[in-house]
């Protein structure tokens, strides 16, 4: 295929070249530039812009990956400490089967988990527990998990316009590759507002309940 896309665009460099359309005006650059686009269009894709997107869905995935990760062990965490031992379980039996490399099934249930035990946080949360020395250590510790996760969270949604703009130049083929990826673009916006949520009422909590917020929080916080 490549020999034939060659041999065209040769000729019409050559045909236009003899015409005396300007030979001048041509370079081997310019040359290699019009046999890329001219493979590209051959091959179904059309011009593309010059990004391995398999590399780009890792790095998103991955990222999207270590965020919910710290999440649902924050959530693990701060259930505990309000009493709720099997969401407190199941979230931290899901962070730890949650890996890099993650499919689009993989990291479906992984956000339902994190909207699970997350809703299960903010329900006890509305009682406004009190809790006892102990349960506030571990409370606190996962408000510190809570923010570290919304700040990876943060930086993920600054990944997500950008993968966007490749899945939306992406063909067909390629795109059956990506799953994951647009898994993550689609359900970024309301993850965002879930975990955002999440540490406000947290935080909300932990300042009226004499619990120290951590500084891992705090900047969380401040980076909405």
């Amino acid at each position: 295929m490549y020999k034939i896309v060659f041999f065209f665009v040769t000729t019409v460099f050559l045909t236009l070249a003899l015409a005396g359309t300007g030979c001048a005006q041509f370079s081997l650059k310019s040359v290699q530039g019009v046999v890329q686009n001219a493979v590209n269009t051959v091959k179904g894709g059309g011009s593309t812009p010059n990004v391995d997107l398999g590399t780009q869905q890792d790095d998103l995935v991955n990222g999207y990956v270590a965020a919910n990760k710290d999440v649902l062990n924050a959530n693990a965490k701060m259930a505990e400490a309000l009493g709720l031992k099997v969401e407190a379980a199941t979230a931290k039996a899901t962070a730890e089967a949650l890996t890099e490399g993650a499919t689009k099934d993989s990291l479906e249930t992984s956000n339902k988990m994190v909207s699970a035990s997350t809703d299960a946080v903010a329900e006890e949360l509305a009682k406004q527990p009190a809790l006892d020395a102990e349960s506030k250590a571990i409370f606190a510790d996962g408000l510190a998990n809570l923010g570290i996760g919304v700040t990876k969270y943060v930086g993920v949604g600054k990944k997500v316009s950008g993968m966007s703009t490749s899945l939306s130049g992406a063909s067909p083929v390629m795109l059956s590759k990506l799953q994951p990826a647009v898994y993550v673009v689609t359900n970024f916006p309301s993850s965002m507002s879930n975990v955002s949520t999440a540490l406000k009422n947290a935080v909300s909590y932990a300042q009226s309940h004499d619990i120290p917020v951590p500084a891992d929080a705090t900047q969380a916080l401040a980076a909405l």
